[in-house]
Parts: C-alpha cells; sequence; structure tokens
C-alpha cells in the first residue's frame, strides 16, 4: 500500500497538468462566453439563430458544403440553409469558430457600407491572396488598400474603358472560333446558316482574357487565335492554363479559411512562375519600345500604371495580376450567364434582339463595330441595360462574400426570435453574407423572384441598388473598382453577338435546375463538363 501511494505521489503532478490545463482552457472558454453575453446586453443585442450540426465541430457542415461544390450547386445549397432556418441572418459553429451568414440588406450595407470601418479582409485571406496578388488593390486591407484604390482609381477613367476599338478586334476573333473552329467544323455547318454545337461558357473567358491583357499590358494573350491555329505551344495558352489554374486553387484555399496553407501550395507556385514570366515580358516589350522611340499607345495602360508604382515593376506586376483575376473571369462570368439565360428565353432574346437593331442596326451596316457601339449608347439602350441587371440579378458574379470584424461590433438585424433585434458581433469574428440569397428573396422580389424577367427592371433600376437590395458589384468604399469596364464589355460583346446572330439553340442536356462552377468567381457549369457550358448553335443572321 506505501508502495502504491508514494508512486502515485511521485506521477500525480504529470497527471494533473493536462487536468489543470484543460480546466483553464474551459475556465477561459465560459468567462468569454460571459464576457461576451454582457457586451451583447449592455448594446441591446439578441442572439441570431445557430445552424445546427449533426458531428463534432461542425465537420458535417465542412463535408455537406464540400459535396455541393463538387456537385455543382453550391449557390443553392446555402440558400437551403436559410430556407430550413427560416431565417436571413443565422451563426455557424465550424471546427470551434462561430461565424455569422446572412443576406439581409440592413447587415450587408453594414458590413459594405456604414459601418466599413468596423470590417476587413482578415489575415488569412489577405495572406492566401497575397501569394498570387501580393500587394495587389484586391489582396490589400486598410491602409495599404486606400493607397492603391486612389493609385488604380484613374486608370479607370471613362477613356479607358470607352476604347471599345480594341475589344471589336478579339470579338472578331471569336466569330472566327465560333463559326470556323476547325476545317471538319466549318464543313459541317448547316447550309440554312447554323453553327457547329459551342460552348460560349469556354469561349468567352478567352474573350475577355484576351482583350483584358491588351488593354492592361499592352500585349495580348490571343488565347482565340492559337485556338484557331490549334497552337498549343502559345505562350499565351501557358498563361490561359496558368490562370486558369490559379483561379480554383485559389477558390479551394479561400473556402478552407484559416486552413488555406494545407491545399495545393506547390502547384500554385508553379501557376505563379508562369503568369510572372508573361507579365514580366509585357514590361520589358513595353521597355524596348519606348527605348526604340515606336509608337506606345497600346501601352498606354501600362505606362500610366508604371508611373504611378514609381517605377516598382513588381508591384506593377502585382496590380496587373490582380486586375485580370478580379476583372477577366468577372466580365467573361457575366457574358456566359447572360447567354445562359438567353438559350433558356427565346422571349427574351427575340425582343432584346429587336431593341439591338433598333438602336445599333444590323451587322452588315454596323461592321466596323466600335464607330455605332459606343459607351453612351450602349448606356442608352433600356432593354440592354435591363437583361444585364437581372442576369447579375439571378446569377450573382460572386455569389458568396465575408468580412472579418477588425473590433467587437455589432450587425442591426437578425437577433431575437423575429430578427429584429441587433446582433453582437466579436472582435476576429468572420461574416458571411450572400448576394445570391438576397438577390432571389421573394418578399424583397415578388414571387417571380426565381424567373428571369428584364421587365422587372423599368420600375426597379436604381431604387433596389438605394435599398441595398441589389449589390452585385458590392458597394460603400470598397466598390469593384472595374464594375463601368465589365458591363461596358459585356454590353459591346452582346450587341456586335445578337448583331451577328439571329436565333440560338441550346444543348445544354439538362435544365431542370442551375449548374454552378464556382472558383474564385461563380460562372454556369455542366453535369457532362463544368468547362463545356452553354452548350448550343448559332445562327447566321441574314442581313
Amino acid at each position: 500500500m506505501f508502495s502504491l501511494t508514494s508512486r502515485f505521489a511521485e506521477t500525480s503532478p504529470y497527471l494533473l497538468i493536462p487536468i489543470i490545463l484543460t480546466t483553464l482552457t474551459l475556465l477561459r472558454s465560459v468567462i468569454h462566453k460571459l464576457n461576451i453575453a454582457r457586451k451583447a446586453s449592455n448594446l441591446s443585442c439578441k442572439q441570431a439563430p445557430l445552424e445546427p450540426t449533426r458531428l463534432p465541430l461542425g465537420i458535417d457542415a465542412v463535408l455537406t458544403s464540400l459535396r455541393a461544390d463538387r456537385e455543382q450547386r453550391t449557390p443553392d445549397h446555402v440558400a437551403a440553409r436559410f430556407a430550413a432556418l427560416n431565417t436571413y441572418t443565422f451563426r455557424i459553429s465550424v471546427l470551434g469558430t462561430t461565424n455569422f451568414v446572412t443576406a439581409d440588406p440592413k447587415n450587408v450595407q453594414a458590413i459594405l457600407a456604414t459601418q466599413f470601418n468596423d470590417f476587413g479582409m482578415g489575415l488569412a485571406r489577405s495572406t492566401n491572396l497575397k501569394t498570387v496578388l501580393g500587394r495587389s488593390i484586391f489582396a490589400a486591407d486598410g491602409a495599404a488598400w486606400r493607397s492603391a484604390r486612389e493609385m488604380m482609381r484613374p486608370l479607370f477613367s471613362r477613356d479607358n474603358v470607352s476604347r471599345l476599338d480594341l475589344l471589336e478586334e478579339h470579338v472578331q476573333t471569336l466569330f472566327l472560333c465560333i463559326e470556323q473552329r476547325d476545317k471538319a467544323a466549318a464543313a459541317a455547318a448547316s447550309p440554312e446558316g447554323w453553327t457547329s454545337p459551342v460552348s460560349l461558357a469556354n469561349l468567352l473567358p478567352s474573350l475577355t482574357l484576351d482583350s483584358a491583357t491588351e488593354l492592361f499590358l499592352g500585349q495580348s494573350t490571343s488565347t482565340l487565335e492559337a485556338r484557331l491555329r490549334d497552337d498549343h505551344s502559345h505562350p499565351g495558352t501557358a498563361f490561359h492554363h496558368a490562370f486558369e489554374r490559379m483561379l480554383h486553387l485559389l477558390g479551394v484555399r479561400m473556402r478552407l479559411r484559416s486552413f488555406y496553407w494545407a491545399y495545393g501550395g506547390a502547384e500554385l507556385g508553379e501557376c505563379v512562375r508562369t503568369l510572372h514570366a508573361f507579365v514580366d515580358d509585357a514590361i520589358a516589350a513595353s521597355d524596348d519600345a519606348q527605348k526604340r522611340g515606336d509608337s506606345v499607345a497600346r501601352y498606354d495602360f501600362l505606362t500610366i500604371l508604371r508611373e504611378r508604382c514609381a517605377g516598382d515593376d513588381v508591384e506593377v506586376r502585382e496590380q496587373v495580376l490582380g486586375l485580370l483575376a478580379a476583372g477577366r473571369d468577372t466580365t467573361a462570368s457575366l457574358m456566359s450567364w447572360t447567354w445562359y439565360c438567353l438559350v433558356r428565353s427565346p422571349r427574351v432574346f427575340a425582343k432584346l434582339r429587336a431593341e439591338v437593331l433598333s438602336a445599333f442596326g444590323t451587322y452588315s451596316s454596323s461592321a466596323g463595330g466600335a464607330e455605332a457601339v459606343t459607351f453612351a449608347s450602349l448606356k442608352q439602350c433600356a432593354y440592354l441595360q435591363h437583361v444585364l441587371s437581372e442576369t447579375l440579378r439571378l446569377h450573382s458574379v460572386v455569389p458568396f462574400n465575408s468580412r472579418r470584424a477588425l473590433r467587437d461590433t455589432t450587425l442591426p438585424s437578425g437577433g431575437g426570435a423575429d430578427g429584429a433585434s441587433p446582433i453582437f458581433v466579436p472582435a476576429g469574428t468572420e461574416v458571411n453574407f450572400s448576394t445570391h440569397v438576397l438577390h432571389r428573396r421573394k418578399d424583397l422580389w415578388g414571387e417571380d423572384a426565381d424567373e428571369f424577367v428584364p421587365e422587372r427592371w423599368e420600375k426597379k433600376r436604381g431604387a433596389a441598388s438605394a435599398a441595398w437590395h441589389f449589390a452585385p458589384f458590392n458597394g460603400g468604399p470598397r466598390i469593384c473598382i472595374g464594375q463601368q469596364l465589365a458591363l461596358t464589355e459585356a454590353g459591346y460583346v452582346l450587341v456586335r453577338m445578337l448583331q451577328r446572330y439571329e436565333a440560338v439553340e441550346g444543348l445544354d442536356v439538362d435544365w431542370t435546375r442551375d449548374w454552378h462552377n464556382f472558383t474564385v468567381v461563380c460562372s454556369p457549369g455542366s453535369p457532362v463538363d463544368r468547362n463545356e457550358a452553354v452548350l448550343c448553335r448559332l445562327k447566321v443572321a441574314r442581313d
């Protein structure tokens, strides 16, 4: 007995250490929760509903989200979570961390505008993006973001946004790809003028990348031309593949939040090296042109950016990659979703084409393109703008976004049984907001909220944004800096395509639900191949 007691006495300090640590951890957690409850009570805040989970640490919620992503239904999965709780703001506890999810316009307004200084991107998200984008405006926060925003603003002047002549060259190459993808396809084309089947969601990102690199770098990736020549060794093709893979990896890493570092680091590094090499070559070409005294009009954007970066070409590269990452896919996604909707709505297609021909003339009467279709005339074509707005409402390019509380703060709505009370948001808490759900709320948009009805914008335009019912490009100080560029390019390409093609026939295999190809942005997907969506035939106009 004495021996056993002595041995216990000798080993008990080691046994007590984990017990003490566990007790202290639990005590700290209890004190933290009591402190939060006290602060919330002092501010008259109430709790938002907690989404139930079945497995420890909410692992089932993570697995369900990953499965929804794999099945290309992430936006609808999130909408179902809101519907199950019958609320537009709730809490979710995953991996020991509690976050908020909201689709309440009052909360979105607070996060993006009225309480802008209370929220930031957060260290994990910012660090993940900096792996590729460095000091880019889209990876920066706080003072660094304000400085970058001020530097970039003049680059998106109306003059730069209105350079549609550059875009027209790439539109013509797009038409060649649609109509003569190869000799066999051209030979098989219908004598009635129908093209062979083509995936617009595959071609349009190439168009926007080609035009964006020419605008920002003075040197296009020319991926559409490479397709026509079946040239797989073209430098622009390598850039395109690296760019697509980079966006996929960044998208997965962003959804892993603080654990982003666990996925795809080595492959992402390879992509970054390819992207850097192409941009560095464009910067060197700009230098060579200036030294030779050649006309450098094509390098206007790059020249101005280099001046504003005080000759720091590494920062120039980072800012350009940020612009490409944010701008190229935003525009391509909007174009793809617009055609996704038009293919499924013959009525809207016919009405929009009639409006386009009335406003801009036929393709044969305006073969120059840029002369007939201008920044101003695009804005004046009301039904065109309604179609673009309705597409953005139904199919947000970025259906979810998030911010992290920089200090203890509140959100104005979502607490209590009726959801009308403010909620307390402790410092460090992530708040996710869904424009996909916000834009489809029937209490805000009517019983036809899930339907594609551009005519709703005859009355809604302006009022919806003012009430924060519509925020496709975010809002507040951090509103998308390239919004007008994206809308202008999408409108221009849509007009030129409607002039060129008089009919469209959808060939996608499943129209029973929407399919979402979700990386950093959300584009149309497909049950057969997510990279071959919006499969259709187009009929070349006879006029």
